[in-house]
């Protein structure tokens, strides 16, 4: 009985998770997964363009991947309506972060707004942006843990 029992908790498990698997965009060389926000959509780390200006300071490029019932993808589509910019062929958002690898604090730099081609739908800079900051097991705990990896 016990065994029927963990089968179905793990079955159970398998298919909660199961769907953010579907929406996840398929690995490549460069976009490491390293989580999902809240709404369950993947977040990505572009290990090839991470870079450290400074000491103690990194920038790396992250991609949001939402999932199509993502209250986030229903955000960004608001957002990008609001400056003429909406497409349904939306696919992903990708953002510039700075990231304080000793104080584990974060900023967004950048937003691009990607189609399903990877054409560019909208960019926006952020300017004198603040930093937030980076709890333990949080998304960006794990964007944090995969970019301030010494090379």
């Amino acid at each position: 009985m016990q065994m029927n029992t963990k089968a179905i908790l793990f079955a159970a498990l398998a298919f909660a998770v199961m769907p953010t698997w579907l929406f996840a965009e398929k690995m490549t060389d460069n976009w490491r997964l390293t989580g999902y926000t809240k709404y369950r959509d993947a977040v990505f780390v572009d290990r090839d363009r991470i870079s450290r200006p400074a000491l103690n300071l990194t920038t790396a490029w992250i991609k949001i991947a939402p999932s199509g019932k993502s209250k986030y993808l229903r955000f960004v589509a608001e957002y990008l309506d609001s400056v003429k910019k909406w497409n349904p062929r939306f696919k992903s958002v990708e953002i510039l972060c700075e990231i304080d690898c000793s104080r584990d604090f974060i900023r967004f730099k950048e937003f691009v707004y990607l189609d399903k081609d990877r054409n560019v739908l909208h960019r926006a800079h952020e300017t004198g942006t603040q930093w937030f900051l980076i709890n333990p097991g949080n998304t960006w705990h794990f964007v944090e843990k995969e970019a301030c990896k010494i090379k």
